[in-house]
């Protein structure tokens, strides 16, 4: 069970930076596009501007639950890192359960918007503004996902969590 739920990990994180490397590597090349057409063609892309932007936003909402797993988002944590081991855990769960209300409910609310716009369409695009839109919820619970599997992690330890219970002695 254990090998299957890492395999499902490693997959999900490999779909994750695949999907933001290219969307990275799509927004830079319509950029270069853009700048040929405008200022060696002479006529813009009218659709390159809205493209970038909204990659853009669907890779900051898809990676964002990533970089709070590395621990690359931005913390305070002297204070927190300097109580005893104990008090310090009850402080990041309720920390992390803070994050995980405000996540939720940014998702229901980004759910929400996106199902109010779903018949309004990005004019250079063409397309449903809800598919842009939707990056929000499902970013935020992408992003929970990532809050709940570090608290498991320091819940039952990185060797646990990493081994699995069949290698407990």
């Amino acid at each position: 069970m254990r090998a299957a739920i890492d395999r499902l990990a490693r997959a999900y994180i490999q779909a994750i930076e695949t999907t933001g490397i290219l969307a990275l590597a799509v927004v830079s090349a319509v950029a270069i596009l853009q700048v040929f057409f405008r200022y060696v063609v002479g006529a813009s892309l009218f659709w390159s501007e809205e493209l970038m932007r909204y990659l853009t936003i669907w890779g900051v909402f898809l990676l964002a639950g990533l970089a709070y797993s590395r621990g690359e988002m931005l913390g305070f944590t002297l204070i927190v890192t300097s109580l005893p081991r104990s008090l310090r855990r009850l402080v990041e769960l309720l920390v992390r359960l803070a994050i995980i209300a405000f996540l939720l409910v940014v998702s229901w609310s980004g759910f929400d918007f996106a199902w109010r716009t779903i018949f309004d369409e990005a004019v250079g695009l063409q397309i449903s503004m809800f598919w842009i839109h939707l990056s929000i919820p499902v970013g935020c619970v992408l992003a929970v996902l990532h809050v709940l599997a570090a608290q498991v992690v320091d819940f039952v330890g990185p060797e646990a969590a990493a081994s699995g219970p069949e290698a407990a002695p």
